[in-house]
């Protein structure tokens, strides 16, 4: 969508009120959770997931067929 001809664009609302502690500490936890999880490597979960599968079937004497029924 276009904006009328003429017209500035709109600069994002700016607030002069300092940040509390209580909404910084709020925004660095959202910002860990964020970045934790990003680093996650789920090839490698599961590919670990997919070993202990294998060592439970070995170790219960399991099949594939088993885990059909």
């Amino acid at each position: 969508m276009k904006r009328p001809a003429g017209r500035p664009p709109q600069s994002p609302r700016q607030t002069t009120t300092p940040m509390g502690d209580n909404r910084f500490q709020e925004l660095m936890r959202g910002a860990s959770a964020f970045f934790a999880a990003a680093e996650r490597d789920v090839v490698a979960e599961k590919a670990a997931a997919i070993q202990d599968i294998r060592r439970l079937m070995n170790e219960y004497g399991l099949t594939v067929e088993d885990l059909e029924n």
